[in-house]
């Protein structure tokens, strides 16, 4: 039987992960400051540098490479691969976005709203929509539905009824605590664009690998349990968050300089 909890936990995750995008989205729609294209390509960036680029090559390309069966083997090569690859991939594009696709919108908003889009886009599409099929799997098995006739129902039915409250909960919380990285890593390469300095995208990269690195590392090498991974992506959150704030004041700066 579901608990109430798990179905509670699953509208949040919804939320944050299917609603908030799209209610951005709208946001950047009708407002007036000119964000809309910041975020469109910040979308794009994630689009194209993981769902048709990174994530293909390293789910059906490399698994037939002897050399790496051999990496997966090591968690720490592995954890650093994966990390660097994530990194080369999104701030590279990134860099890209900006560069090519965005020349006149160098400004904080457009680094702050890149980054919505750029988080928005993996959270809906690696979590949203798992969550929200979860979360109508969920309603159905507590109204007692039938789905026995159905093989791809029961599917859904026997993954919702497995779940529970805290994995419910994670997928929210795990996305929310991700949105503070992808936002200072923007801003950080469009740092290095405004003041024609490339290092920060290797800074950027290095960083960003560095996140994701831990997030393979951590449980396979030192069992941290997901309470502890939880903990470690939220003062990672915090951190970034910090950087985001005080990059809005050398923003300011620079664009008064520029004046």
């Amino acid at each position: 039987m579901i608990e109430n909890s798990v179905i509670v936990g699953l509208c949040f995750s919804t939320i944050v992960t299917l609603i908030a995008p799209i209610v951005i989205f709208i946001y950047c729609i009708f407002s007036k400051k000119k964000i809309l294209k910041s975020f469109v390509v910040g979308i794009l960036v994630f689009f194209i540098s993981q769902i048709i680029l990174r994530i293909p090559i390293i789910s059906y390309i490399l698994p037939n490479q002897i050399w790496y069966m051999k990496l997966s083997l090591n968690p720490y090569l592995y954890g650093i691969f994966l990390g660097l690859t994530a990194g080369i991939f999104e701030e590279v594009g990134r860099y890209i976005g900006f560069k090519y696709f965005l020349k006149n919108n160098y400004r904080y908003i457009d680094g702050l709203y890149f980054g919505f889009g750029h988080w928005g886009i993996e959270a809906l599409l690696l979590v949203g929509i798992n969550a929200v099929i979860f979360l109508f799997g969920s309603i159905a098995i507590k109204s007692g539905v039938d789905y026995s006739s159905s093989s791809l129902l029961s599917l859904v039915f026997s993954q919702s009824s497995s779940l529970t409250t805290m994995n419910s909960f994670i997928m929210g919380v795990e996305r929310l605590l991700t949105m503070s990285v992808h936002i200072s890593l923007t801003m950080i390469v469009l740092y290095g664009i405004k003041t024609n300095k490339i290092r920060y995208l290797f800074i950027a990269i290095l960083l960003h690998g560095l996140v994701d690195a831990g997030v393979v590392i951590l449980p396979q090498i030192f069992n941290v349990s997901i309470v502890g991974m939880e903990i470690y992506l939220l003062i990672l959150s915090l951190i970034f968050l910090y950087f985001i704030f005080r990059f809005k004041y050398v923003f300011a700066k620079l664009d008064n300089k520029n004046v």
